[in-house]
């Protein structure tokens, strides 16, 4: 009896025990799904969500007539998650194994098909999770494999996962690519790529991902944060005046076997810069390697000598008709610091005119030291209010501090004045050199030299950079008057009279100057530049030539420097004249717009514009009105064949053709017109595709 009543004792405590141990994990669950739930979730969601960045898209870079210089073209790299192959498809992979491996070798062309099968092959045996198997694929690759057996379930259940990335492209390659430049990863970089990277790049957004098995996947549909996509640049450059530019630099660099040479074409009445070309000779051709026009400092030579001109003439130390002795080209300075000319031996007295004209060493020299060879500082001053001693802050990186020397500091002497006044003892950009000469040009007001002129996207203007004023007159009238006589005499009497039979005027000054190295003065190493104004009566353009260490046996300016500004400014003269162009259409709504659906989106939605979007964000299509709505024609490549792309904006046309594999060719600027192959017509990969593009009325 004991004994069962034992056993029952023992029954009833484990029965109790249970109950307890059952209604304390009840309390448990229902404390920990209603007391502490949010608690859990939010621990839940603190490991298994995180915030991933949203890359902004890049803005584009222009020339001041619409031409593209520099846009972000998409590229994908594209992984294979083979843990998600094996659990969702382990019976039949096998099966479509080949039909993926011939597939890929096919579309992305960068292995064999024995390769690809290998390494579909090991990737599913070891369960890789991220194999990288291309880093390039075009949008139209992409599309693709999206649509092939395994693949098209997508990253989560098909193990195909896609990232998008960009790769800048300049359409016109090497053309003023140093000004363009480039940024790294870290935003290091150099010209307006770097300089204006904050403008460019935009704000990244942020989206909340959760992990799933193979990746990650949106919490939500939309951003929690939006990217704020880079705003577009333009510039005041023309590309046709500065294909002019570069190719002529390019011949004589390579003509006169020179290390570098630049050029610079500004628009006299608003300092705007058109054109601008730094071009090296390297072993492995011609490159922009480094801006020189804006980040060199030279010692000018024979072209500063404008300023020793205007200070003597402005001070009122001499007149053009004064006689200067120039001593039959040679004089020494207190008996003992020589300076001589080249060529003019046979005079020992000229004009203050001719000594100008003629490039006189000795007469400029021995001028400037008698009229601020006891007040030497005023000479410097008038440096210095030419705005030539300061950068000149054009908002690029990397801009040159010019140098000169100052009475009292190290380096000064009795010499100083007259070294100074023939372009010794004092450096500067070319850019600074360009400027001098504009304001003359620009009837004594000095313009600001600026190559952006205006911020925006979508159409929208931002910020706008008009033509600012540095002096509004850099020297009395009668001082001008003299300076413009002076340089349009080194064209007709001077050291560049082969000027003088072009159909238009020139004014303008040689310079050849000695190169300074660490040691001093550098054995045959010579700076060779010309610079002037055209048409001199009306002066439209400066223009600006250096070509530097020419080793062809010629080194003067007007040997090497001259036949190039003579080429340029011809070609320019010849094509000055330009069609204006058309105003823009003020309709209720646009007769096309092209672009990607998410870019028209955006378009469409800024302007509350009613439109019918069928087609993906990342697919091409083209806009056009129907009654009241515009209506899309998606652009699509069926069969490799043409498609009919008129209307699409050269970006736009880089993206669709060189992605898809297909080299494109194009003149003119603005949007297509004209395409060749024509429309449904079969491309094989690697082919030339033509097109013509104009800005439509």
């Amino acid at each position: 009896m004991n004994v069962k009543k034992d056993i029952l004792w023992r029954v009833l405590v484990s029965i109790f025990m249970l109950v307890f141990l059952a209604a304390a994990i009840l309390y448990s669950t229902v404390k920990i799904q209603y007391g502490k739930g949010d608690y859990w979730l939010d621990l839940d969601d603190s490991l298994h969500q995180k915030m991933l960045k949203v890359p902004a898209i890049r803005g584009s870079i222009y020339s001041e007539d619409g031409s593209l210089l520099a846009t972000s073209v998409p590229i994908y790299q594209v992984s294979i998650d083979f843990g998600v192959i094996k659990e969702f498809h382990k019976d039949s992979f096998e099966q479509y194994k080949p039909l993926l491996a011939k597939n890929l070798c096919n579309t992305l062309k960068n292995r064999t098909y024995e390769e690809y099968l290998d390494i579909l092959t090991k990737g599913y045996r070891a369960t890789t999770r991220y194999k990288t198997i291309i880093r390039n694929a075009s949008f139209i690759q992409v599309k693709e494999m999206r649509g092939w057996p395994i693949f098209l379930n997508g990253k989560n259940k098909g193990g195909l996962i896609v990232q998008e990335e960009t790769k800048r492209k300049k359409p016109y390659l090497d053309l003023m690519a140093r000004t363009i430049g480039f940024v790294n990863e870290n935003h290091h970089g150099a010209g307006i790529e770097a300089s204006f990277d904050s403008v460019l790049s935009g704000v990244d957004g942020e989206q909340y991902v959760r992990r799933i098995v193979g990746g990650y996947e949106p919490v939500e549909d939309e951003f929690s944060i939006k990217p704020e996509n880079g705003k577009d640049i333009y510039t005041t450059i023309d590309i046709h005046l500065q294909d002019i530019v570069s190719e002529n630099l390019s011949n004589s660099i390579l003509a006169n076997g020179a290390e570098f040479g630049t050029a610079i074409l500004l628009e006299v009445s608003t300092g705007k810069i058109k054109a601008i070309s730094n071009i090296n000779q390297t072993p492995e051709g011609l490159f922009e390697r480094f801006n020189h026009a804006i980040g060199t400092n030279y010692e000018p030579g024979s072209t500063i000598k404008l300023v020793s001109a205007l200070a003597c003439l402005d001070n009122g130390g001499v007149e053009l008709e004064d006689s200067v002795e120039v001593n039959y080209g040679k004089y020494k300075f207190f008996g003992r610091d020589e300076i001589e000319d080249v060529g003019h031996g046979s005079f020992k007295k000229l004009t203050y005119r001719q000594v100008f004209e003629k490039s006189s060493n000795v007469g400029i020299s021995r001028t400037a030291y008698d009229v601020f060879g006891k007040s030497p500082e005023k000479f410097i001053e008038y440096f210095d209010e030419l705005h030539l001693t300061t950068p000149l802050e054009t908002g690029m990186n990397g801009e040159a501090h010019p140098k000169i020397l100052r009475p009292g500091k190290p380096g000064w002497s009795g010499m100083g004045v007259p070294s100074t006044s023939i372009g010794y003892s004092v450096a500067m950009s070319p850019l600074h050199v360009a400027m001098l000469y504009n304001a003359v040009a620009n009837n004594g007001k000095m313009m600001k030299p600026y190559l952006i002129s205006k911020i925006g996207s979508l159409g929208m203007v931002d910020a706008t950079f008009e033509p600012t004023v540095i002096e509004s007159k850099i020297c009395k009238s009668s001082t001008l008057k003299d300076l413009r006589a002076l340089l349009e005499g080194v064209v007709q009497n001077g050291t560049a009279t082969d000027l003088k039979n072009l159909p238009f005027t020139v004014a303008g000054k040689t310079g050849t100057a000695r190169i300074s190295g660490a040691a001093g003065y550098e054995k045959n190493a010579y700076n060779s530049s010309f610079i002037g104004y055209f048409p001199a009566d009306k002066p439209q353009y400066t223009l600006l030539v250096l070509v530097s260490r020419p080793t062809k046996g010629r080194y003067y300016g007007a040997a090497v420097a001259l036949p190039v500004f003579k080429e340029i400014a011809k070609n320019i003269y010849a094509n000055a004249v330009r069609e204006p162009l058309p105003k823009a259409d003020t309709g209720a709504l646009p007769k096309m717009l092209c672009g990607t659906v998410r870019e028209l989106k955006e378009v469409t939605s800024l302007f509350d514009l009613d439109a019918d979007f069928d087609s993906k964000n990342r697919e091409f299509i083209i806009l056009k009105p129907d009654t009241d709505e515009l209506i899309e024609r998606a652009i699509q490549f069926n069969g490799n064949k043409m498609p009919n792309i008129e209307g699409m904006s050269l970006r736009d046309c880089l993206v669709l053709f060189e992605n898809e594999g297909f080299k494109l060719n194009f003149s003119g600027y603005g949007k297509v017109y004209e395409q060749w192959p024509n429309e449904g017509t079969a491309l094989i990969k690697g082919q030339n595709v033509y097109v013509k593009l104009r800005v439509k009325p």
